[in-house]
């Protein structure tokens, strides 16, 4: 036996070197019927994507919804997926945005303990972060911050000291952001 460590490739792989992946942002319309975003999601596990977030909610179409899917892979990778998300029946659009052309937000609900901190230091310490009480018992308190991703690590890293009770994150939503072209 050798002791190098031996990887197998995920399917439909390039060569690119490890390394040069970036997070790219699926943006995925798709009708709403039973199923259809059972078929989306099969094709991004099947892929072995690198998700990273993945977040569905109804879009402003009737009867459409919109599928906010986050992944980290090459460039060709991301081509090959998109291909195969195309293909799918009930997919009406499919735009892959780099992360310089997205604009993305994530919401975050985070239960603060008291026991070491009164209410009003913790709410203090949430001022940077424009965070929004939404619960205050004498146990807890609970935030909503709303940003990037490097924002609500910020956050949870801040309110760690106080001790978190609890977290819930939304996942990653994009919209694109307007290029303007001569």
């Amino acid at each position: 036996m050798s002791n190098s460590a031996t990887t197998t490739p995920r399917a439909h792989h390039s060569n690119a070197p490890q390394g040069t992946e970036k997070i790219h942002t699926l943006i995925i319309l798709v009708h709403d019927r039973p199923g259809a975003i059972d078929r989306v999601v099969g094709v991004l596990r099947r892929r072995r994507s690198m998700l990273q977030s993945l977040s569905i909610a109804p879009d402003t179409q009737n009867e459409v919804f919109r599928v906010t899917a986050q992944v980290k892979d090459a460039e060709v990778v991301m081509d090959h997926l998109v291909a195969q998300i195309r293909k799918v029946i009930d997919v009406q659009h499919v735009t892959n945005i780099s992360s310089e052309q997205a604009i993305t937000r994530e919401m975050a609900l985070i239960q603060v303990e008291t026991a070491t901190a009164d209410s009003n230091t913790i709410i203090a310490a949430s001022q940077p972060f424009g965070a929004v009480v939404i619960d205050a018992i004498p146990e807890a308190v609970t935030l909503e911050v709303t940003g990037d991703a490097a924002k609500i690590a910020e956050a949870l890293a801040t309110f760690q000291k106080y001790g978190i009770r609890d977290v819930a994150r939304s996942g990653s939503v994009a919209i694109a952001r307007n290029v303007a072209t001569n």
